[in-house]
């Protein structure tokens, strides 16, 4: 029950979070600078530890499998849009490197959490809420 009380403000959540990854993505395929690099970067990792709570209270039974399936969906999408203007945006050679990581990570990003909508076991939720938190670090 907790669980369905709660997806207001979850959703709430995803917006603003949807709403800054938007914002921090701009164009899409402009010039990123190293702040810009770091706004995504933050952005995904929100993105990142709000799928890994969801995971995880998926995983012990505080989530029910609709709002899991529907919450996921939505992050997904807001990290596979990063990850798509990612993909076309270019930045100083010096900063590639960091453009071409957090590229990688926005996609598994995206492909962890539409496992996630599907994810049928609680073994699997958890397997991806470690995951989730690991690319959470990895972004941080």
């Amino acid at each position: 029950m907790w669980a369905m009380s709660a997806s207001p403000n979850r959703c709430g959540i995803v917006s603003i979070v949807t709403a800054l990854v938007l914002l921090a993505a701009g164009c899409g395929d402009g010039t990123l600078s190293a702040s810009a690099l770091s706004k995504k970067s933050q952005s995904l990792q929100s993105l990142a530890s709000e799928g890994a709570l969801l995971a995880r209270d998926a995983s012990a039974g505080r989530s029910t499998r609709i709002f899991t399936r529907v919450h996921s969906e939505e992050l997904a999408k807001a990290a596979s849009k990063s990850a798509k203007s990612l993909r076309t945006a270019t930045t100083r050679p010096a900063l590639e490197p960091k453009l071409q990581r957090l590229t990688y990570l926005a996609g598994k990003l995206s492909a962890d959490l539409k496992q996630l909508g599907h994810a049928s076991s609680a073994a699997e939720q958890a397997r991806l809420a470690f995951e989730l938190k690991l690319t959470a670090r990895a972004l941080g």
